[in-house]
């Protein structure tokens, strides 16, 4: 069912990258950024495979996810998929666990970063505000979740996930 999905998500980073620059006009976004500090684990597994144990997992496609991307100090990278997982269902749960996949440098890893945020059902503003995100929290959660199923992750320095550029931007994370 993911594959069935991916023209979707293709449409969803088209669409985000055209309004991104009207929206920031208003004030508003459809692209962010995502800190480094949400890195939670790399999966030995290129992403399409990655997607498939998502949905097993119980994470659906989420298609009203603004565009993320990772600035480090080599080209700016866009998520190949984002996904959320509603802990007592979509339209129950006041909170969501949300990943961005990144593809590995030969494409057959997968880098998740991962936060636990505000659900964008319940509360949409609070959402879209990025209020009350919580990347440790949702790094807890995704590696919990891995390990009680079984899924072996590691966690990786930058310059092993991004490459040599990655080292020179050694420091605090940005926000």
């Amino acid at each position: 069912m993911t594959h069935e999905l991916r023209f979707l998500e293709r449409l969803r980073q088209n669409v985000a990258s055209l309004l991104h620059a009207p929206l920031s006009l208003v004030g508003l976004y459809a692209e962010r950024e995502t800190p480094r500090e949400q890195y939670a684990l790399t999966l030995r597994e290129p992403y399409p495979v990655v997607e498939a144990r998502l949905h097993r997992l119980g994470f659906v496609r989420n298609l009203v996810s603004s565009l993320k991307y990772r600035d480090y100090e080599t080209p700016p990278q866009t998520t190949v998929a984002s996904w959320v997982r509603y802990p007592e269902g979509a339209l129950e749960s006041d909170d969501q666990l949300h990943l961005a996949l990144y593809a590995g440098a030969d494409r057959s890893t997968t880098d998740v970063y991962a936060h636990w945020e505000p659900s964008w059902i319940r509360h949409p503003i609070r959402h879209y505000r990025a209020t009350d995100v919580d990347a440790e929290e949702g790094i807890r959660r995704v590696r919990s979740l891995f390990e009680a199923a079984g899924v072996e992750y590691a966690v990786l320095p930058a310059e092993q996930r991004i490459g040599v550029d990655a080292a020179a931007t050694a420091g605090p994370p940005l926000k």
